[in-house]
C-alpha cells in the first residue's frame, strides 16, 4: 500500500513540475529569459511541490496507521473492540484476521459484542478510516479461554456460562468451557454460543447496543466506561438455573 501511495506522489510531483517548468519555458521565451521571472515560478513549483507531498503523505499515513496498529501488536495488549487494556489475559480471547494478523478482546463478552456490530463501530477502531477497517479487519476466526485451563477453543464450539457472582473485565461475568460438563460445574445453565450471542442481541434490541452488565453489583471492577445498562435480572447466580439452556 506504502509503495502505490508513493507512486501516486511521484506522478502528481511529476505533473506539477512538468506543467509549471514548461511555464518556465514559455515565460523565459517571452521575455529574453527574465531571470526574475524563472526564480518566481521556480518559488512556485518548489512550494506546489512541497504542498503535494506533505498532503498526501499526511493522508498516507492516516490509511497505513491501522496496519501499523495490527503489525506492531497494539491489539494484542489492548482489546481491539473496546480499546481497553488487556491485565488479565484470563478472559481475553483471540481474533484471527484474514489477513493474517492476531488480535485479542479483554471479555469474552467482547467476542460477542463484535459478532453484531460491524469493525468500523467498534470503539477501539473508531479513529481509523472506515475504509481502511472493512479492508483490514475481517474476522476469520474466533477463540476464547477456556475458564479452567487457559487454553484456545473456538468460540462457535465453546459452551458458556453466566456467573454474576464472578466478575470479569467488562461486566458481562460470562465465562466460556471446552466441555458442557465442566461448565455445568460451574452453572447448572449452560449455553451455546449461538443462543449466547441471542442473549447479546435480545439485550441490543432493547438497550441499542449489545452491553448487558450482568454482573452483579454493576460493572467488573476492572474497567468502568460509566455506560453501563444495569443488571438484568432474569438471569441468576450461583449454580442455580436461568432458564435459558443452550
Amino acid at each position: 500500500m506504502r509503495q502505490a501511495l508513493w507512486l501516486v506522489i511521484g506522478l502528481v510531483v511529476g505533473l506539477v513540475v512538468g506543467a509549471l517548468l514548461g511555464g518556465v519555458v514559455g515565460h523565459s521565451h517571452a521575455h529574453h529569459h527574465d531571470g526574475g521571472a524563472t526564480v518566481t515560478i521556480t518559488q512556485t513549483v518548489t512550494t506546489t511541490v512541497r504542498e503535494v507531498v506533505t498532503q498526501t503523505a499526511a493522508q498516507a499515513s492516516l490509511a497505513s496507521a491501522l496496519e501499523e496498529a495490527l503489525r506492531n501488536g497494539t491489539y494484542w495488549d489492548i482489546c481491539v473492540y473496546c480499546n481497553m487494556v488487556i491485565d488479565n489475559t484470563k478472559y481475553a480471547a483471540l481474533a484471527v484476521l484474514k489477513g493474517g494478523y492476531s488480535v485479542r478482546t479483554d471479555d469474552v463478552g467482547c467476542v460477542f459484542r463484535m459478532a453484531l456490530l460491524p469493525p468500523e463501530r467498534w470503539r477501539a477502531l473508531q479513529r481509523y478510516p472506515a475504509e481502511d477497517v472493512k479492508r483490514l479487519v475481517q474476522v476469520e476466526k474466533v477463540f476464547v479461554p477456556d475458564f479452567n485451563t487457559g487454553e484456545y477453543v473456538e468460540a462457535q464450539k465453546a459452551f458458556y456460562v453466566i456467573r454474576q457472582d464472578m466478575k470479569t473485565p467488562m461486566g458481562d461475568c460470562v465465562f466460556a468451557f471446552r466441555d458442557r460438563e465442566m461448565a455445568a460445574k460451574m452453572n447448572a445453565t449452560v449455553y451455546t454460543y449461538d443462543r449466547m450471542l441471542q442473549l447479546y442481541r435480545e439485550v441490543m434490541q432493547k438497550t441499542g447496543m449489545p452491553r448487558p452488565n450482568w454482573c452483579r453489583g454493576g460493572m467488573g471492577g476492572m474497567h468502568d466506561h460509566g455506560h453501563g445498562h444495569g443488571s438484568h435480572g432474569h438471569h441468576g447466580h450461583g449454580h442455580g438455573s436461568h432458564g435459558h439452556g443452550g
